[in-house]
């Protein structure tokens, strides 16, 4: 408990899981993971509880019981059995992820992951799972050998693949993207959607893919009727309420990510976008001003939706239950791109709202 890091678990195109601190455990798989595989230089295993604070909280005790300053953490137990009972507030879902570091062929390090969400109440039948697959397998023929020991051998994932599809939880994999001085990375999206990418409309994968770097369309607009919301839309640079307002949009691909000019007419406003890092991993960082939001991208059967997961104001994070909220989204309609991008407050309801078309400008 007293080597720790951070992960983001985020199965692609679903939504991720806060990134949370975890910390080294000491369990069986330690010792059964060498055996199966020799050539592992190291393995970490780690756990993530939520609250967070009551997750250091207790890396700072093991470190007491680490110096010698306390003998046992036994006796705090109950204590902190009861503690977690009492202290439930933070998301509801949990997951899991096993990452695997090494080199190619060609010597450059690579990294592919293995993700798994499961919402709500789902991930605590897990551990129980194992033995509907094995009584499955049974039944499909496939009795295993008598005998305690562990079921690596035994199991593989699409026993648990199989149940899983019963229950709210999604798995996916995640590869690091392997560029060289001779080859350009991927687009933005694609870098952050992973294998999802492959699931979206073809006029989606246009727009967001580097060829592209002005589109223009029309759209609908409506602004909020509040005093406050408007004075927040003519501060951002939103557009103004209006019907068939035409809408060009200009790409420009930099270091640091892609920067979007909107013209709505003659009102314009540009973002920065880009990938995030740190806390905001696996999420879509967009820079209005001194504000940036942390969007996740979700896909569905033809849409991919961009989602509030965090927000901050010149570079501090600010409570998530403040954030601007709405459904905003990106679809295909008869192969053309279409957009609708909603922006909500509580403290000012709606602030803008607008959706429309967009294609390649040649």
């Amino acid at each position: 408990m007293t080597e720790t890091m951070r992960y983001t678990i985020c199965p692609p195109g679903h939504l991720p899981l806060s990134n949370r601190r975890f910390s080294l455990v000491d369990i069986p798989d330690l010792k059964i993971l060498p055996d199966l595989w020799p050539n592992l230089d190291s393995i970490w295993i780690g756990a993530g509880t939520v609250p967070e604070i009551l997750h250091r909280i207790l890396n700072g005790l093991a470190w007491l019981v680490r110096w010698r300053l306390i003998p046992s953490l036994t006796p705090f137990a109950s204590l902190f059995h009861w503690t977690m009972n009492l202290v439930r507030w933070g998301e509801h879902r949990g997951g899991m992820f096993i990452s695997i570091e090494g080199s190619d062929r060609e010597g450059q390090k690579q990294e592919r992951s293995w993700h798994l969400l499961a919402e709500g109440d789902a991930g605590p039948f897990i551990p129980s799972m194992g033995i509907e697959a094995i009584v499955r397998r049974i039944l499909d023929g496939k009795k295993p050998a008598s005998g305690a020991r562990a079921a690596t051998m035994d199991l593989e994932l699409d026993d648990y693949e199989r149940i899983f599809q019963n229950h709210t939880i999604y798995t996916g994999q995640c590869d690091s993207i392997k560029t060289n001085s001779s080859s350009e990375s991927p687009p933005l999206y694609q870098q952050l959607l992973g294998q999802a990418w492959n699931h979206l409309p073809q006029s989606l994968q246009t727009l967001h893919s580097k060829k592209i770097v002005k589109v223009a369309g029309v759209a609908q607009v409506e602004r909020g009727a509040s005093i406050v919301s408007r004075c927040v839309a003519t501060l951002v640079g939103f557009p103004k309420s209006g019907r068939n307002v035409p809408v060009q949009v200009v790409f420009q691909r930099e270091t640091n990510g892609e920067l979007w000019t909107r013209s709505f007419a003659k009102k314009s406003f540009s973002s920065l976008q880009m990938k995030g890092s740190g806390h905001s991993d696996r999420l879509l960082m967009e820079r209005f001003g001194p504000f940036t939001f942390g969007l996740a991208l979700v896909t569905t059967p033809g849409k991919l939706h961009l989602i509030v997961r965090s927000w901050a104001l010149f570079g501090i994070r600010l409570p998530a239950f403040l954030a601007p909220y709405g459904d905003s989204y990106e679809c295909d309609h008869d192969g053309r791109f279409c957009f609708h991008v909603e922006i909500k407050h509580i403290l000012t309801g709606l602030i803008v709202r607008y959706h429309g078309w967009l294609v390649p400008n040649v």
